[in-house]
């Protein structure tokens, strides 16, 4: 049995959308983990609708994505676990194609596919066409949380989520919760794959650069710095990463285009100051 874990706030046609999809599966043998940081009951109707079509167990959470996932995860029962976020949607045979990965690879103890948007072109992070295995340099190219489905067994190893990373952490580190978890679990020995013909779609995240993008690029980009300080990361890939918004930032200000630029700056300032301050906020 797979146990889907979604966390929600905020949203209601999005997550309507994506129980449409999982009522619409092949494989029905799942249940769904709503972990709910809403203040109010807006999903009681939509509950209501949907569990006589799949089971639905519907438990509240404080706000922060780590901290509802991990939540979610003491209440899963499944034999595997996946994270869909509450704005993306499967295809009908999504989870029969992630049991069929697993069955036929015994040895893995995780898969990840590909996000793509409607049209079928890749959303939220790139990725490629050509299966490959995950390891501490590839990690980024390999999907995103949307696509992570994991052996429940393995989770005593790995552990859950570090509540110190993820958008609505209590600490100034708004990302990297699904990239730590996926480089822990490499540490700690555990095989993962990617597999580009498992796939969970998600619309396209906006290429604009309005104040709100820039803030978000900011709180984002200190979630990866802090992620590289946390996974101890040799300096020439810190200096790899670092150089990308540098080049992007010049190369945004030689075309004056001083959005564009503004938002690489946030980026890269952000990476900055969550290396930087990473330590201070480490929990043993």
């Amino acid at each position: 049995m797979f146990s889907l874990i979604v966390c929600t706030i905020d949203r209601f046609d999005q997550l309507e959308r994506l129980f449409r999809s999982l009522a619409e599966q092949r494989y029905k043998d799942f249940e769904v983990v709503l972990v709910d940081q809403n203040a109010d009951d807006r999903l009681s109707g939509l509950i209501g609708r949907f569990s006589p079509l799949f089971a639905i167990r519907h438990i509240r959470s404080p706000k922060g994505l780590s901290r509802a996932r991990n939540n979610g995860l003491a209440a899963a029962t499944g034999d595997y676990v996946c994270f869909p976020d509450d704005d993306c949607w499967y295809e009908a045979d999504t989870l029969a194609a992630a049991g069929t990965l697993f069955a036929a690879h015994p040895e893995l103890a995780i898969v990840t596919g590909r996000t793509l948007d409607a049209e079928g072109l890749a959303s939220v992070s790139p990725t490629g066409e050509t299966r490959r295995a995950l390891t501490r340099w590839n990690y980024l190219k390999c999907g995103n949380s949307n696509g992570i489905f994991v052996r429940s067994a393995a989770l005593a190893d790995i552990g859950g989520f570090d509540e110190n990373l993820g958008v609505g952490s209590e600490s100034p580190f708004q990302s990297g919760e699904e990239a730590d978890f996926l480089l822990r679990a490499l540490a700690v020995g555990k095989r993962a794959m990617f597999f580009p013909e498992l796939i969970v779609h998600h619309d396209q995240v906006t290429s604009e650069y309005g104040p709100r993008q820039v803030e978000r690029a900011r709180k984002y980009g200190r979630g990866f710095g802090a992620l590289m300080r946390k996974q101890a990361f040799p300096l020439p890939y810190v200096c790899y990463r670092l150089f990308r918004p540098v080049a992007g930032w010049l190369a945004a200000l030689a075309r004056f285009n001083p959005d564009a630029a503004r938002y690489k700056r946030a980026w890269l300032l952000g990476i900055l100051e969550g290396y930087a301050t990473w330590p201070r906020w480490r929990r043993s």
